[in-house]
């Protein structure tokens, strides 16, 4: 036979249960949000790479058919800046003369703002036809 004592200690959780449930679920819930939070920082920060990516490429091509149309690319530090994707990027290159006289570097770095820090650097060498 069930007493009313044992009968009141099978029928739900005590206090100290639940708000131990509680705090394993809050914990949890935080955790999820701090990882869709990077997330989402994450695939800002790629997306702004892959763009600047776009320009550096860009700028390369842009060179490299110069030095097709026979422009030799000049030793100085150019810069300029170009919109894609509705923002403006601004870019460097630098172009160095190497060991060979018939072969150049250069090199596009890659800003979201003047003064800002690099986001992308591409090296390539160019040679003369």
């Amino acid at each position: 036979m069930v007493s009313a004592r044992n009968c009141r200690r099978q029928m739900g959780f005590t206090l100290v249960e639940t708000m131990f449930a509680l705090t394993i679920f809050a914990l949890a819930a935080l955790a999820a949000a701090f990882v869709a939070g990077e997330q989402l920082r994450s695939t800002s920060t790629l997306e702004e790479r892959y763009l600047g990516q776009l320009v550096a490429s860009n700028r390369l091509a842009e060179v490299y058919a110069n030095t097709v149309a026979g422009v030799w690319p000049p030793q100085n530090e150019l810069t300029g800046t170009v919109e894609l994707a509705s923002r403006d990027w601004f870019w460097e290159q630098q172009v160095v003369e190497t060991v060979t006289g018939d072969l150049r570097e250069v090199t596009i770095r890659v800003r979201r703002t003047e003064d800002g820090p690099v986001l992308l650097e591409l090296s390539s060498f160019m040679g003369r036809r």
